[in-house]
């Protein structure tokens, strides 16, 4: 956990960064003056100095209180070029006007730790080529270890803002459309943080009934419910010192928001039944492929858990923007397919690959993978062949009372990949098995086949 010394007046602008930086996992100090920070504490222990100016303009002329130490930054109400310079004349890494917003503020405490790190390793480093273990080489393994692969300028984007969110507590919101790995970016996020050593904790919100989700994430009393024999602790409380992430926190009922944002604001988990609050640490990732600003508006998600969990965002690219992406990622699906089947390791073909570039995968990565997996246990043993892909490039001709273009094409709605995924695919594959592929569970996959009238297939008389 990085330490932050703030030190302003006590009516300074300021003073307001001291509880949101705590709530982002930064332990926090602060002082009135310098000199009674140089008094009561060890400056040189501190990762970070947040300054008022004006707690400078207060010091004695032969005063030696100013740190010496590089790693402060500096804020001032009075904000002006001349002050500027001779701060950082001084050695402020930044100089920054009061009020400032905690977005802005945040970029740039991150970024001078990152900084501090850097010269830290750099002092350490034996020669210029020897590895200096930052923060870029942690994420860039831990990416490794989560089978992300990348090379796209849209990945090393995603990675060098995962570098700097991995290193602050800050809430994120992981976006994307669905089987685009959004969990594997939020256990490489828990792998490269202050949190590694606890674990991380993984919710479908969609996969658990609207009925047990609050006592699932929350926990309940012995007798808060029928069927409630003994006491439980939730999700939520597991995750305490580590890393909470909520997948398709949209489906996440309105009581159950409410419960969650006073974790999220207060850092407390009442069970459910319970007149006691407990208090927890927790680092929240949540992902979502819906618009949660849009369902704000129709009044389907809180306006307020919105903008706390809005804190940091990551937006991930659909496979089919990827470029040669696929490709790296296919022939690495390839292998682990081979493996997962005790299979000889097919070579990965030409035929096979254009084949595979030619899709437009709606269902991203997750169902590249599942399309690999058929090709490997159809195929025969001396090569893979594209044709046991089985890619659905034409609509079904079954008698479906389905519209007659059911062609998917790019910018159809999630509900239409879905539907067309089904109609597609559900005279092979069991109802278990269509949900798995979708990544929902079961429940949620009837639901929607309700929504969507989606009839189901037809079994011929015996």
């Amino acid at each position: 956990m990085h330490s932050v010394m703030i030190i302003c007046p006590f009516n300074s602008l300021l003073k307001e960064s001291e509880k949101w930086l705590s709530r982002y996992g930064f332990q926090i100090n602060t002082c009135d003056t310098l000199e009674q920070a140089n008094k009561y504490y060890e400056i040189s222990d501190f990762d970070l100095l947040l300054i008022d100016q004006e707690s400078i303009n207060t010091l004695d002329k032969n005063s030696t209180a100013l740190p010496e130490t590089p790693r402060h930054i500096v804020l001032d109400a009075r904000a002006s070029l001349s002050t500027g310079v001779s701060c950082m004349a001084q050695g402020a890494i930044y100089y920054l006007p009061l009020p400032t917003d905690s977005e802005t503020l945040l970029k740039h405490v991150v970024n001078a730790l990152e900084a501090n790190e850097q010269t830290r390793n750099d002092s350490t480093s034996a020669t210029p080529n020897n590895d200096t273990h930052n923060e870029l080489d942690s994420i860039k393994l831990d990416a490794l270890q989560s089978e992300i692969i990348g090379e796209c300028p849209a990945m090393l984007s995603l990675f060098s803002d995962m570098q700097k969110i991995a290193v602050t507590d800050a809430t994120t919101l992981i976006r994307g459309e669905s089987g685009t790995g959004k969990e594997l970016v939020a256990k490489a996020i828990h792998n490269a943080s202050l949190r590694r050593h606890n674990q991380i904790v993984s919710i479908n919100c969609a996969a658990i009934p609207e009925n047990l989700i609050e006592s699932e994430l929350f926990g309940h009393e012995k007798g808060a419910f029928t069927g409630a024999t003994a006491a439980h602790d939730g999700l939520i409380k597991t995750a305490d010192k580590g890393t909470l992430f909520l997948d398709e926190i949209g489906e996440l009922p309105l009581e159950a928001q409410a419960r969650l944002l006073r974790v999220l604001q207060e850092g407390e988990v009442r069970r459910v039944g319970a007149t006691e609050y407990k208090k927890v640490s927790i680092r929240l990732i949540a992902a979502t492929h819906r618009d949660l600003f849009d369902m704000v508006k129709k009044g389907t998600f809180r306006e307020d858990l919105y903008y706390r969990l809005y804190v940091m965002e990551l937006l991930l690219p659909p496979l089919r923007d990827r470029g040669d992406d696929i490709s790296l990622i296919a022939e690495a699906l390839l292998e682990k397919a081979c493996r997962k089947h005790n299979m000889p390791t097919y070579h990965y073909n030409k035929a096979f690959d254009k084949a595979i570039r030619s899709h437009n995968w709606p269902g991203n990565v997750r169902e590249l993978e599942n399309a690999i997996e058929r090709a490997v246990i159809l195929s025969p043993a001396n090569k893979v062949e594209a044709a046991n892909l089985k890619l659905a490039s034409q609509p079904p001709t079954q008698n479906t009372n389905t519209p007659h273009n059911t062609q998917m094409a790019t910018g159809t709605t999630l509900d239409d990949y879905l539907k067309h995924f089904v109609l597609t695919h559900q005279h092979e594959m069991t109802e278990t098995q269509l949900a798995q592929s979708l990544g929902i569970s079961r429940k949620s996959l009837w639901e929607r086949r309700q929504k969507l009238t989606i009839p189901k297939k037809v079994t011929p008389n015996q």
